[in-house]
């Protein structure tokens, strides 16, 4: 057979299935509780924090305790050589220990050698709602200390106030956190959406269109629906069926989509007693994919409450009565 003309890029070259592999999103789990951590090896503990990767454009979709593991998995590639992320959780406990002043800790972390000075973290982050499962793994999140991270942030209004002002004053506030927000070493930046809004994330090849629609949940939650290349992958968490207006929204997000990743934590018999909650059971996401007709789903934000066997039988319920691939998702695993 024979092989593929090497085309150049930055001067690198790459093999035409190299860029057709990179024309293809991809995505990973770090996190698929809903509610609140529990200790689960066999499908997660950590709740809701995935990653979409878009050519080399990195979007990390919502702060749920997920953070932790991919902070310290993007920390390891710009640790100096024999430096580990032990040492980086050592030496800002020490530093913060010793009664220094937060304000100084991100330029501390720099010269402290442990870090690369030379490389700079670029990472967009997205956010279905600012709900507490979905919000506190911020503050576990280490690159979001150093100064060489810049953390473009995007969600929309929830009671009035955007992502940054619920940081601000609930997640990294004294006495809840030592490290005030504004003394953070990471630069950040705040795109506001709005419902029913259009946009793009300039991106490698072309740029990545976004859609943004209102869920049903208490205080507020936004869909997305991203298209990129060709390839088509809608995002819900969390919203709750039996709103028309509501019901519509899902269906047009998840229209014709190669993936839907979307919380289903309920079965009809634990919706019995959860209703208003803000959550979808597998019956009527059925409804909706038979409607939509997506290529495949993947359910995620799995109740606490919720075993192996509970997780798997809302994913083949849905499988069975819409006749679509559906897969449950579970922590660590690649799509």
């Amino acid at each position: 057979m024979a092989k593929s003309p090497a085309l150049s890029s930055g001067g690198i070259e790459l093999t035409q299935e190299t860029m057709i592999d990179m024309m293809k999103p991809k995505g990973k789990f770090y996190g698929v509780r809903g509610s609140f951590v529990i200790g689960d090896t066999k499908i997660g503990g950590h709740t809701t924090c995935h990653t979409l990767q878009f050519g080399r454009k990195l979007i990390v979709f919502d702060f749920g305790s997920g953070m932790i593991d991919i902070g310290n998995e993007l920390t390891k590639r710009y640790l100096m050589p024999g430096k580990t992320i032990k040492d980086i959780d050592a030496f800002m406990n020490q530093f913060l220990g010793a009664g220094n002043d937060p304000k100084n800790l991100g330029l501390a972390l720099l010269e402290s050698g442990y870090i690369n000075q030379d490389e700079e973290l670029d990472l967009t982050f997205m956010s279905s709602h600012v709900h507490g499962d979905h919000l506190f793994g911020a503050q576990a999140f280490k690159p979001i200390f150093s100064p060489k991270t810049n953390i473009h942030m995007i969600g929309g209004l929830h009671c009035g106030m955007n992502i940054h002002e619920v940081m601000e004053q609930f997640n990294f506030r004294p006495p809840v956190f030592p490290v005030p927000w504004k003394f953070l070493g990471s630069k950040r930046t705040l795109q506001v959406i709005n419902p029913n809004e259009h946009f793009e994330i300039e991106n490698d090849f072309q740029p990545i269109k976004v859609w943004v629609l209102p869920m049903n949940h208490p205080n507020g939650s936004y869909g997305y629906r991203f298209e990129w290349c060709g390839h088509t992958i809608a995002v819900t968490l969390d919203h709750e069926h039996g709103h028309d207006e509501y019901d519509r929204n899902i269906v047009r997000l998840w229209e014709g989509a190669d993936i839907v990743v979307t919380e289903v934590q309920y079965t009809a018999g634990m919706y019995d007693t959860r209703k208003g909650y803000g959550h979808i059971t597998a019956e009527a996401a059925a409804k909706h994919a038979i409607e939509a007709k997506p290529k495949r789903i993947i359910t995620t934000h799995h109740d606490p409450d919720a075993d192996y066997d509970t997780v798997q039988e809302i994913a083949r319920t849905i499988e069975r009565k819409s006749r679509i691939q559906t897969t449950f998702a579970v922590q660590g695993m690649v799509f």
